[in-house]
């Protein structure tokens, strides 16, 4: 049976964007690779080492030195400014934009050819209930009568039996390739469009 599905395909073009899996795992992927850059360019810079000591010398008394000290060590990165890091993971973010955009393409792309093929099949079933189905059972029962009347040959009416079973054969594949534009629709959309 069908039955027609008008989709709003602006709403579903707006929640594949944000819906589908295989784009929040691009994103995802995207926004771990900025903190992988954050994180290489925090370790351009190295971390200034502070300490204290306290050490006493000589007998115990009243006598005894007491020594404190304290330590400040603070690296200077002349040669390793972790710019090999930093190169890596500007490589790693670009490679993430770009299956990103590669992604989001490929799901415009999709939804665009399901919704032709869907809104195509459409046509073609309404076209066949607007009377092409009628027209071909009305011709063949027009010629079965005739032949039984003896008006027309019994291979006219074989043709227009076969001309009539092969438009309903193409009326029956019409729906179910409208269904499976409509699977195919809701699969590019990663939701359900009905």
């Amino acid at each position: 049976v069908y039955r027609r599905v008008t989709p709003n395909i602006e709403r579903i073009r707006q929640e594949a964007l944000e819906k589908r899996p295989d784009l929040q795992a691009r994103k995802f992927d995207l926004s771990q690779q900025e903190a992988n850059l954050k994180l290489a360019k925090a370790f351009r810079y190295p971390d200034p080492l502070v300490g204290g000591n306290f050490t006493m010398q000589g007998p115990q008394g009243g006598g005894n030195q007491q020594l404190y000290g304290l330590n400040l060590q603070i690296p200077l990165p002349v040669f390793d400014r972790n710019q090999g890091g930093i190169a890596q993971a500007e490589v790693a973010m670009q490679t993430a934009q770009a299956d990103l955009r590669k992604t989001t393409l490929k799901v415009q792309n999709d939804i665009e050819v399901a919704y032709q093929n869907l809104t195509q099949s459409q046509r073609l079933i309404e076209a066949y209930q607007a009377g092409v189905l009628e027209d071909a059972r009305t011709t063949f029962s027009i010629l079965e009568k005739a032949y039984q009347k003896g008006g027309v040959t019994l291979i006219d009416l074989l043709d227009a039996a076969r001309t009539s079973r092969t438009i309903l054969q193409n009326y029956l594949e019409a729906l179910f390739e409208y269904q499976q534009n409509l699977f195919l629709l809701e699969k590019a959309a990663g939701q359900d469009v009905s």
